[in-house]
């Protein structure tokens, strides 16, 4: 962090104490408060949104106590589909409990007051919220540091180190145009590290970001997403990651994975005794990959329970054989996807199948195409339960 940065955060804080005249809770703040100067640095915004669910509004005026997370607002009505989903209507506002990799979030109804999971693409934030010291910190970092193209903020740009705070302050205060202009243009800037409450999401990754991650990386983070990354990094994380025996959910989306790649995967899923779910989305796996990762998971893994193969056009009915003996010799596998493949009806009937005499396999995703195949199948009433068609 420059000295420059440092004065003015230094001033930012010192000019939300006495605007807000909440003393005790900055005060309360103020370890938080220097972890974030430490941490503006190649991974700032993230670390700032881990630590978000750590501080509060300040809503001293109101009676009750002020949500602990951030607020989100319902899009739209949604009826829960499973027990563990919040039911809400359009408008209704949220606060949000936990942040999941998943995209299925913890969140609380401050009208209901009742708890569920809601999907990330249902919800908005709250943009007519008060403004949180967290996300003063956020903003006024990216508007410093970015290129952002508003005349008002370039205008503080080039004013002095210890006014630049107090201006930026006053300035998103009174104009709720360029506030919720900036708070658009810093969410919807692309974030090559995400923190989430379980885990990290890592979007076209540096090695040094990378690195930075795994370094990071505590008890709690058990899920990892890998999006549009090179096959180049993705060798030099799959030991460090599936070495570690926190992780329980593991994802590569976006991403070509070469022969080196899956050989790696391979040698590290026989020794792997944590990870549950593994999924290789849009990877450029074919055949021969899916042959090398059903063999080693069933002869030496007992402990995956979630495969999936989504979106990999290359694999074609040849790994229907591979995919049947998966399903017949591991006995902890409960659910595979295989949508999204080249595999036709006939490699599909083979796998059914199996499917039939074999109790194991509790879900098995298919493209709707595959639905009249599987329907007109004697042994449908035996499978269609555990099928799933999307």
């Amino acid at each position: 962090m420059t000295k420059a940065m440092q004065m003015e955060i230094d001033h930012l804080r010192s000019s939300l104490q006495s605007k807000t005249g909440i003393e005790e809770t900055l005060i309360e703040r103020e370890k938080e408060i220097e972890l974030l100067q430490e941490k503006i640095s190649l991974m700032n915004v993230q670390q700032l949104k881990e630590t978000s669910i750590t501080l509060r509004k300040d809503q001293s005026t109101q009676s009750m106590d002020p949500p602990k997370g951030p607020v989100y607002v319902a899009k739209f009505d949604y009826e829960q589909r499973e027990a563990t989903q919040l039911s809400f209507k359009e408008g209704e506002k949220l606060e949000i409990k936990e942040e999941r990799t998943n995209g299925w979030w913890l969140a609380k109804s401050l009208d209901t007051e009742q708890e569920g999971r809601v999907h990330i693409d249902h919800i908005r934030k709250d943009e007519e919220n008060e403004l949180s010291t967290l996300e003063s910190l956020e903003l006024f970092h990216y508007a410093m540091t970015e290129n952002v193209d508003i005349p008002k903020i370039k205008e503080i740009k080039m004013r002095s180190d210890v006014e630049r705070a107090s201006l930026f302050l006053s300035l998103i205060k009174q104009d709720s145009v360029l506030l919720n202009q900036l708070r658009e243009k810093e969410h919807g800037k692309p974030k090559a590290i995400r923190w989430y409450d379980d885990g990290v999401q890592l979007t076209s990754p540096s090695l040094i970001q990378c690195q930075e991650v795994v370094s990071l990386l505590t008890y709690k983070h058990t899920n990892i997403n890998i999006i549009k990354s090179s096959p180049d990094i993705v060798l030099n994380l799959l030991p460090v990651l599936l070495q570690n025996e926190k992780v329980m959910y593991f994802k590569i989306q976006d991403t070509q994975l070469t022969q080196d790649c899956v050989s790696s995967l391979c040698n590290l899923l026989a020794n792997n005794k944590s990870l549950e779910e593994i999924h290789l989305t849009n990877c450029s796996i074919d055949d021969k990959a899916v042959a090398d990762v059903t063999s080693v998971l069933k002869t030496h893994n007992n402990t995956l329970k979630r495969l999936s193969f989504l979106n990999n056009p290359l694999i074609s009915s040849f790994s229907a054989q591979s995919l049947s003996e998966l399903i017949t010799k591991n006995s902890t596998i409960t659910e595979l996807s295989i949508r999204g493949t080249s595999i036709s009806s006939d490699g599909i009937l083979l796998i059914l199948s199996i499917l039939s005499i074999n109790e194991n396999l509790v879900k098995l995703y298919l493209d709707m195409k595959h639905q009249d195949t599987c329907t007109e199948y004697h042994d449908y009433d035996i499978v269609k339960d555990r099928l799933i068609f999307v």
